[in-house]
């Protein structure tokens, strides 16, 4: 259900929210849900902020144990 650590390219301005729908709504769920971590250039952005063509997208779960 999660995806394994990928980087992706923006290729076309969108927001955050938006690029980890078109990943598919499980991406969408899992990051929703918080287990699942997302950097944008190695930083962390809110959901609504605005992406350039050409940001790095780096998408990885969160693993978590107790």
């Amino acid at each position: 259900m999660y995806p394994s650590l990928t980087v992706r390219s923006v290729e076309e301005p969108t927001t955050l929210r938006e690029f980890i729908s078109g990943l598919g709504v499980d991406a969408l769920y899992a990051y929703d849900r918080k287990v699942l971590g997302v950097l944008v250039n190695g930083r962390r952005l809110w959901p609504s902020a605005g992406l350039k063509p050409g940001d790095k997208v780096t998408i990885f779960p969160i693993i978590t144990g107790g």
